[in-house]
């Protein structure tokens, strides 16, 4: 697709902007167990059984780990910011954080309350075109 055409995310399937642009995660409860995965899977991983449901989560996350990248795959720029949170249902997710928090060390700080927003993968013309989900971190944590 060219430049010109509009922004469409990444992975649909892992992600819903409701009527109301709210976002949220689509990972997978088991009926049985009530297991909570990210992203979704047909098959529970704990029991084993075909009871996984379609579960809107991913909302609100707390900072698990996280990495300043120094080197760059083509379509990026350096430095960014990857992470892994834990989100509010359980589930660990590894993340982009947001192009609006500064790249340095002491920003972040693992265990500060995060929240989700929809933003371009990248800010380089060849990844611009694509919104994923990413993490910032909540006021009171910033």
């Amino acid at each position: 697709m060219t430049e010109t055409s509009g922004p469409a995310l990444l992975h649909p399937g892992n992600v819903r902007i409701r009527d109301d642009g709210v976002a949220t995660l689509l990972g997978a409860r088991c009926d049985r167990c009530a297991l909570v995965v990210f992203p979704a899977m047909p098959v529970c991983p704990r029991c084993r059984t075909a009871t996984m449901h379609e579960a809107e989560l991913g909302r609100d996350a707390t900072l698990y780990s996280h990495a300043i990248a120094h080197v760059a795959p083509q379509g990026f720029t350096a430095p960014y910011y990857q992470a892994f949170v834990r989100l509010a249902e359980g589930p660990l997710a590894f993340t982009l954080i947001g192009r609006d928090v500064p790249v340095r060390e002491g920003v972040l700080r693992d265990g500060a309350a995060m929240s989700l927003v929809i933003e371009p993968l990248a800010d380089t013309p060849e990844k611009r075109r694509w919104l994923t989900y990413k993490y910032i971190p909540r006021e009171s944590d910033a």
